[in-house]
Order: C-alpha cells, then sequence, then structure tokens
C-alpha cells in the first residue's frame, strides 16, 4: 500500500467537510500502512459544507498531480434565492442585503447571462480560503474585517437556467475553470437583475476528467477493501 499512487474521486456530501473526508479515507486505509507510516492524502479543490458532488483525492504519489487538478474545469448545478446576499454568499451566512424580487422573471434572469459568459472578472467572497497578507480570507471575515479583493479572471464555459423552480428560487447549470467562485456568480446574477440572491445548494458534477457517477459514496459501512479497490481502479503512474 505503501507504494500506491492514486487519483480517485469520492463523493463529499451536504454538511460534512472536504477535510472530513480525507480524514476517513486516512483512517480506512491506515490498516494497510507500514507501521509508523501515515498515509499521504489531499484533495484537488476543496467544496464548502454546504455543497456536495465530486471530491478528487490524491494518495500517495497522486498527491502530485493536485495542483494540476485545482486548475481544471469544473461543472455545477447551482440553486440560487432571490431576496437578500448574505455575507457568505450562501444560506449559512447572515444576510447583508434585501432587495425586492417580485419583478423578476425567468426570462430576465435567462436575459442576464449571457454578461456572464466568457472570460470575466470576478472578485472572489470574503469567505473564502484565499490568503491575503498572510492570512485567510475567512479568517479576517469571522473577525468582522472586510478587505479589498482584486478580481480574479474566470472563464464561464456555459451558464444556463435551468430546471423548474418557482421564483424567488431558480437553478443554474455551470461549467467553469478552476477558482471559480459559484455563489458569486449566484449574487451577481441577482443584482443584475435589480435584486439580491443568495445560494442555497451546489453539486459538483464534474471536476476535470472525473464524473459524479464515477465517484465512490463513503458511509459508515464502507470498508477498507472497498476503498483500496477504488483507490487501484484509479492508479497512476509516474
Amino acid at each position: 500500500m505503501s507504494s500506491l499512487a492514486s487519483l480517485a474521486p469520492f463523493v463529499k456530501p451536504t454538511g460534512c467537510t472536504s477535510m472530513r473526508v480525507l480524514a476517513i479515507i486516512k483512517r480506512l486505509i491506515r490498516p494497510l500502512m507500514r507501521p509508523g507510516s501515515k498515509p499521504k492524502v489531499g484533495h484537488g479543490g476543496t467544496l464548502d459544507p454546504l455543497a456536495n458532488g465530486v471530491l478528487v483525492v490524491g494518495v500517495g504519489k497522486g498527491c502530485k498531480l493536485l495542483g494540476t487538478q485545482l486548475k481544471k474545469d469544473k461543472a455545477y448545478e447551482a440553486t440560487g434565492m432571490l431576496g437578500f446576499e448574505t455575507d457568505t454568499l450562501d444560506s449559512e451566512g447572515k444576510p447583508t442585503d434585501h432587495a425586492e424580487w417580485a419583478h423578476v422573471d425567468r426570462e430576465a434572469i435567462a436575459g442576464v447571462l449571457p454578461q456572464f459568459r466568457g472570460q470575466i472578472q470576478q472578485v472572489p467572497p470574503m469567505f473564502s480560503a484565499l490568503h491575503q497578507n498572510g492570512r485567510r480570507l475567512y479568517e479576517l471575515a469571522r473577525e468582522g474585517i472586510v478587505v479589498d479583493r482584486p478580481p480574479r479572471e474566470v472563464v464561464v464555459r456555459r451558464l444556463e437556467l435551468v430546471g423548474n423552480r418557482s421564483l424567488p428560487e431558480f437553478e443554474l447549470s455551470v461549467e467553469c475553470s478552476g477558482g471559480t467562485y459559484v455563489r458569486t456568480l449566484v449574487a451577481d446574477v441577482g443584482r443584475a437583475v435589480g435584486s439580491r440572491a443568495h445560494m442555497t445548494a451546489l453539486t459538483r458534477t464534474r471536476a476535470g476528467e472525473f464524473e459524479l457517477g464515477e465517484c465512490l459514496e463513503l458511509t459508515d459501512e464502507s470498508t477498507t477493501e472497498q476503498v483500496l479497490e477504488h483507490l487501484q481502479r484509479h492508479a497512476v503512474k509516474f
């Protein structure tokens, strides 16, 4: 096991942190390690606790590929709600800015989406893991400190209004470059239609070459053998 190099997709469930998924994998593969050695495990792009879906995990030398994985395109299904923003731009945050939404219809939402497609400049949210002056932005945000964040260039390859949800809820299908904040997209769409919005649900359906359907979902009944088989199926060579 100590020589296994793998880059494998797992399901991160809603309400669970990405680090918790890694901890479960470490616990399950630890019996396969040499005495005194620790499994090397990392992920190729975190998902917030609110979100679920594809989490790409590197094991052993497979961790060397995680930097490349971070930059790869991702696909998401996101649900937004009009009426107010929150400090985190999702439903886990505190409401900050309310606005009427009754004037908005589905056609209005669809009509503003083209301005967010292609190569765009996006200001990252304060509640994010990005570093500024040696500290993560979410650490500053929790202290009530708001700092200027320079916009970053991202690419939104696909952005469509999907589903049949009744307003104030709406659903977006997104394909974008690594580093794109979908909750920021949701909030920007809310502002573009003359209201405010925050994200209430997010599923990552693809990360790079990995689709949701090929992910292993960990449960209380998951075994070391199941995880090892999945890792071996996605073994990588150097």
